[in-house]
């Protein structure tokens, strides 16, 4: 079992927070920073690091087609005690990226039987379906956002296998 999976998304020993869509996630500044240069270049102090931080997010979100950054908010205030905002983001797809940033693993596919609003069928299993391709692509967007090329690597090859398996 990995441990840290148990600290996603807890209050216990979390230091950081962030709000997306509406509900608060809290996680580690540590583990964010130790496993993603965007998170290590947002949480690092100085003029120098803000502007790294920024010109990341700049690159990274116009490699991943001109989606806004990731992060609302840069300024040491937002870092500091508050909450800071999370754009551009589903609140399932931003838990899925800490799974990985915690553990180095993920689920690239829906949860069955979970409603999901471009599949109108209950019974589906979500490998092949709208869905899971709408999944795979938010997922895909948010790991080259924030850096973590691993998981942009992973659902790329667990993409490509959907593909390979639907022909």
């Amino acid at each position: 079992m990995d441990y840290l999976n148990l600290l996603i998304n807890g209050q216990a020993f979390s230091d950081v927070s962030f709000g997306v869509e509406g509900r608060v996630v809290h996680a580690h500044r540590c583990i964010l920073a130790a496993r993603s240069l965007f998170f290590r270049r947002f949480f690092c102090d100085g003029a120098a690091s803000r502007s790294a931080a920024a010109a990341t997010a700049t690159t990274a979100t116009a490699a991943a087609g001109g989606l806004s950054p990731m992060l609302a908010s840069n300024s040491p205030a937002a870092r500091g005690a508050g909450i800071i905002p999370v754009t551009s983001v589903s609140y399932e797809v931003f838990l899925l990226v800490l799974q990985f940033l915690y553990s180095g693993q993920v689920s690239l596919v829906p949860q069955k039987h979970e409603a999901r609003p471009n599949c109108p069928d209950r019974a589906c299993w979500h490998t092949h379906c709208p869905a899971a391709v709408d999944l795979a692509l938010d997922i895909l967007a948010a790991a080259r956002s924030f850096g973590v090329e691993p998981l942009a690597l992973l659902t790329q090859v667990g993409s490509s296998r959907a593909v390979v398996e639907l022909s």
